[in-house]
């Protein structure tokens, strides 16, 4: 190859030489072509949270059925759930979140999730059933599938889950421009504040007084967000929130406009979009009477890097049919099926938790400095909870929609089998054991290491000590720093002094006032939230470098 090459050379210098004698023009030695550079792929992300596996009249081939589940997300992730003794309907408490990460969307309807049911008391499989990730990031959360055997059409059990798959853009961008601000039919000259409802936290964007009321920006925001939490459709949605003041300072006027109201229809190419709002003016407290409105505001605002999948409202998706539920957004992807999903209008009516008691939250980030209070606003809610933050003041609630209900209670960092749930009657927060199916109202959380609060059949609250794989129903929460609590080989409880190297059989407890009882309790339960954000946020670093490494 090297001589064949030098050789080529020295016949082309050749030629160049008789060339040149017999005056013709000279050649160019052939270009060699360059190919093109590929441009790498874009990583499309999702968050993924799976939860609520049932079973229902499961066929198994002897009188024990003891099922467990086998589930398979794409090849890349792998669970097993506990089995369920006895049980032709089982419940299994199992859940998980992850991050999912693909280069192409179009082969999300060749990639599944796949769900083998076994009976461990046989070995043999049951029944397994599958369903593509194009449907589940498009279609409905909760899915219905039969489960079958290979090659044949009978029924061998119904198996029910919830699958929430959102897809996350980390730069979804806003940008305004072209704004202009009329009063009384003329441009009115003003001050611009511009903040976002997304980033509560940060400053209002201050623009300088134009006397001509106009500002052409541009005025951009950027999200890392999801578009169901960006198009919300309650009645707390996302906005941009735009005030206007004369020289002195004094407020003007004030318009807001929601995101949802405001989108292009999705399918078509360009995301730009011509807006008019109103500009109100709600009056001082020395005013006797608010203005109302005052003038409109115009302006063109264009969106970038929109999601483009999000997972309908309410419906269930049953063997390739979705029954009942909306599409969040006129233009979105959605199941195949027979009949095309209707795209949501109404707004449902949420109500406030009103309980004669305010219930306290130890995650309240007024409790933490700084930084932890920042990775608590990172950590994402279970499943279906979301977030809800109050107009004045800025305090976060947590919304339930099973039940329609808010509290101020936190569902975050719940043990495994237990579920934070909001009576609809009431408004009261409780807590279910998957194991027993069993509820209370007592939190299972905070417990020192190595402990588990569990729930009987029969309604029962006691305490496992994994260590020495013994039960109490002693309560080993609230103790003193320096005290660590454990059982003996015959459960009974005593107490370790890691500082003095002892232990003792009295209990700190006994005999302490109510108000040094709350502070124990206190500060445990703030070093357990502060343990778990640090959990929380290596295992999520954790995933970011296996995404980074698999790309």
């Amino acid at each position: 190859r090297a001589f064949s090459r030098s050789h080529a050379q020295r016949l082309h210098h050749v030629g160049r030489h008789f060339q040149a004698m017999a005056g013709l023009p000279e050649l160019p030695m052939r270009a060699r072509k360059k190919t093109p550079l590929r441009e790498a792929p874009l990583v499309h992300r999702f968050k993924v949270h799976l939860r609520e596996f049932s079973c229902e009249n499961l066929v198994c081939d002897n009188d024990n059925c003891e099922a467990y589940l086998h589930i398979d997300f794409d090849g890349q992730k792998f669970y097993k759930t506990d089995s369920e003794p006895d049980n032709a309907n089982p419940e299994w408490g199992f859940k998980t979140a992850f991050h999912y990460a693909m280069s192409y969307l179009d082969q999300l309807n060749r990639r599944e999730l796949r769900v083998q049911c076994f009976n461990k008391s046989s070995g043999r499989l049951i029944g397994r059933a599958a369903v593509n990730l194009h449907t589940i990031a498009s279609g409905p959360e909760h899915c219905q599938l039969t489960l079958r055997l290979d090659g044949q059409d009978e029924p061998r059990g119904t198996l029910r889950l919830t699958c929430v798959m959102k897809m996350l853009s980390s730069d979804l961008t806003v940008i305004c421009s072209d704004l202009s601000l009329v009063m009384q039919g003329c441009n009115a000259p003003a001050t611009l504040q511009i903040s976002s409802s997304l980033v509560s936290s940060a400053k209002p964007m201050v623009q300088e007084h134009s006397a001509e009321g106009s500002w052409a920006g541009p005025f951009s925001f950027v999200y890392e967000s999801t578009l169901k939490e960006f198009a919300r459709y309650d009645e707390q949605p996302e906005f941009l929130h735009f005030v206007f003041s004369d020289e002195s300072g004094t407020a003007q006027g004030e318009a807001s406009m929601e995101f949802r109201k405001w989108l292009p229809n999705l399918r078509d190419k360009e995301q730009h979009v011509s807006f008019k709002l109103p500009v109100t003016y709600k009056g001082t407290k020395d005013e006797a009477e608010a203005f109302g409105n005052v003038g409109e505001l115009k302006g063109n605002v264009l969106y970038q890097n929109l999601p483009v999948f999000a997972q309908m409202i309410g419906g269930l998706w049953v063997d390739n049919q979705v029954e009942g539920g909306h599409l969040l957004l006129d233009g979105l992807p959605h199941p195949k099926c027979a009949q095309p999903p209707t795209v949501w209008q109404e707004r449902p009516v949420f109500e406030l938790l009103n309980s004669e008691e305010e219930e306290t939250d130890e995650t309240d980030p007024q409790v933490f400095d700084e930084h932890v209070s920042e990775l608590l606003m990172q950590i994402d809610l279970p499943p279906p909870w979301e977030k809800r933050r109050e107009r004045a003041g800025g305090r976060m609630h947590f919304f339930d929609p099973r039940s329609r209900r808010m509290t101020w209670k936190d569902p975050r960092f719940l043990p495994e089998n237990w579920d934070q749930r909001i009576d609809p009657n009431s408004g009261r927060v409780y807590y279910q054991f998957y194991k027993t199916r069993g509820t209370t109202y007592v939190d299972p959380r905070y417990c020192p290491p190595g402990w588990d609060m569990r729930l009987s059949k029969d309604g029962l609250i006691y305490f496992a000590h994994l260590i020495a794989m013994r039960t109490t129903l002693t309560d080993p929460r609230g103790v003193p720093e320096n005290a660590d609590p454990a059982l003996d080989d015959q459960g009974r409880m005593y107490f370790k002094n890691h500082e003095e190297k002892s232990t003792t059989w009295t209990d700190p407890r006994e005999g302490q006032q109510e108000v040094v009882l709350a502070h124990w309790r206190h500060e445990q339960s703030v070093k357990w939230i502060r343990e778990q954000v640090r959990m929380e946020m290596k295992e999520r670093h954790e995933m970011e470098n296996e995404e980074l490494e698999d790309d």
